[in-house]
């Protein structure tokens, strides 16, 4: 089968033949109809985020079931899936049994560290998988990873409440699909911050959803923020860019006892950070990483109830022989969300 993959600590990748996924005991191989690139993948393709090497990366996926391995159960060929990152995690160890595998010390994430979907097929753990809802289209499905790792920290990190004021810093993906899950969840203000230079598309996306929007070539987000919300700040602020100046933003806009989270991957190994501001305003900061079922199970009942946006974030489409532009297409700022669709 064709697959992308990284080779060496470099730059590269390359659509080559390799052999096909076969299904061992608990697992399944999925035909793959559609696989997001997420920032994760660019930062893999540049070395600036561990990874096996080598790599077929790739884990935003939707399929269908094609082969099922000895004691699988429940699941049967033809089905439409879409599956958690978690492979390797023990699901015995404490972390795992608080129900937390996305952070178990020997979990090897499917797309970094095991082979992942930017291919035909890929192998996947069953206890792993969830069913598609009938209705649901393949692109839009290929959004539910994204928008569980956003679910999870707006709302079990960030415990966006019903008339919350949130501020979610970063206009990507990940962004504008928290901006969604924040109004399903109540929200009564929800404003999303963006750059202008690095290209409007994003901006106008989040315009086109119904929120307030900064752009931060323009604006101060904390005084627009003081003057949206009548000098009180937001509840909850959310760090989507991975972005030093953004967490800035989120830490400056928050309102006394505010509750910051931070999703974006930076890819550095250390930023400032305002300390004594964050002290002195008792405010509550968490990182969020990754997702985990109930994350899943909330994103897919969104998702299917179309308050994820459906298939509007996905701005291009490629075949896997057109991966280069695909990468071009994602960190040229020129697209919202791309899709292979292999």
């Amino acid at each position: 089968m064709r697959a992308l993959v990284k080779h060496g600590p470099r730059p590269v990748l390359a659509l080559e033949d390799v052999q096909r996924p076969q299904a061992g005991p608990g697992e399944v191989v999925v035909d793959v109809a559609a696989v997001g690139i997420c920032g994760t993948d660019v930062h893999i393709l540049h070395d600036v985020y561990p990874h096996a090497d080598p790599l077929i990366p790739g884990h935003e996926l939707v399929g269908r079931i094609a082969a099922i391995g000895d004691g699988v159960q429940g699941y049967a060929p033809g089905e439409r899936v879409v599956s958690e990152l978690h492979t390797g995690a023990d699901r015995d160890c404490a972390i795992c049994r608080s129900g937390n595998p996305q952070i178990c010390p020997r979990k090897r994430a499917l797309g970094t560290w095991v082979d992942g979907a930017f291919a035909e097929q890929v192998r996947l753990p069953a206890w792993l998988l969830h069913r598609v809802p009938d209705g649901l289209s393949d692109l839009a499905a290929a959004l539910v990873e994204p928008a569980a790792c956003s679910l999870h920290g707006m709302l079990e990190r960030g415990r966006v409440d019903e008339g919350d004021a949130v501020l979610i810093a970063g206009h990507g993906p990940i962004g504008l699909l928290g901006a969604q899950i924040a109004k399903a969840a109540g929200a009564g203000l929800v404003i999303v911050t963006g750059r202008s230079r690095k290209g409007s598309v994003r901006l106008d996306a989040a315009r086109a959803l119904g929120v307030e929007v900064i752009d931060t070539d323009e604006e101060d987000v904390a005084r627009r923020v003081a003057q949206l919300t009548g000098g009180a700040g937001v509840d909850v602020a959310v760090e989507t860019a991975g972005a030093e100046a953004a967490l800035w933003d989120c830490i400056g806009a928050c309102r006394p006892g505010g509750r910051v989270v931070v999703l974006g991957l930076c890819g550095q190994p250390s930023v400032a950070f305002p300390w004594d501001q964050a002290l002195v305003r008792d405010l509550d900061v968490a990182f969020s990483f990754s997702s985990k079922a109930s994350s899943w199970e909330r994103a897919l009942e969104l998702a299917a109830a179309g308050r994820l946006g459906g298939e509007a974030l996905v701005t291009h489409r490629f075949g896997l022989d057109d991966w280069e532009d695909a990468f071009a297409a994602t960190q040229s700022g020129a697209a919202v969300k791309v899709v292979l669709q292999p």
